[in-house]
């Protein structure tokens, strides 16, 4: 607690020096890394191994943003004052987030009609929203023409329906709260990137390392 709380008087003394020493660092690329790992772990293990729920089109192609991800972060890891190994990995990250929010908001709206029902008057919505959602591809077209889906049937093979999953947490489901770990993610790659900018404009980040 100690530690967190220096850090958070660093920030609210010094908010762009302190990002500026934070994205030279290797704590914060590696938190980024460690969650895209972890979102792809839950995934594959809690909801496709231990609960049998097939991924679906726009799954997969999330899944495919969360490996971006990894591999953006790795990237900068490598040596996070390298500035072309950060843009790379930054250009890279920034892709895969928006991505994976977009594909995530297009699920939530397909999981949304798909589970519409105003009344029994109405189920006809609740039948054309699961129409909706079972009409997922299960032949990818991932960026790059890369057949992930072949390489890696498990992870990118798509074999369930869009929207067609019935788990839920505190009301939201699974497109919801991939939407709020994009937003993490990009609030985080902001914070991160105007650190980075703030050093070429003359802003030295102290010496004090995370």
């Amino acid at each position: 607690m100690t530690v967190f709380n220096s850090l958070i008087k660093d920030f609210t003394q010094a908010p762009v020096p302190t990002l500026a020493r934070w994205q030279e660092g290797r704590v914060l690329w590696a938190v980024m890394l460690f969650a895209a790992v972890f979102l792809l772990l839950s995934a594959m293990g809690y909801f496709q191994v231990f609960l049998g729920m097939a991924p679906c089109e726009l799954c997969v192609y999330i899944r495919f943003s969360q490996c971006c991800i990894v591999i953006a972060g790795a990237i900068i890891l490598i040596n996070p004052r390298n500035h072309i190994l950060k843009a790379i990995g930054v250009v890279l990250a920034v892709y895969a987030v928006a991505q994976g929010m977009d594909w995530s908001i297009k699920l939530m709206h397909i999981h949304d009609a798909a589970h519409l029902v105003v009344d029994e008057s109405m189920d006809f919505f609740a039948e054309a929203g699961s129409a909706a959602g079972s009409a997922c591809s299960t032949e990818p077209r991932f960026p790059l023409g890369l057949p992930l889906d072949k390489w890696l049937p498990f992870e990118f093979a798509p074999t369930g329906g869009c929207g067609e999953d019935d788990w839920s947490l505190l009301g939201m489901n699974m497109a919801h709260y991939c939407i709020i770990a994009y937003a993490v993610f990009a609030i985080g790659l902001t914070a991160a990137i105007v650190g980075w900018f703030s050093v070429f404009l003359g802003n030295k980040p102290s010496n004090n390392r995370i």
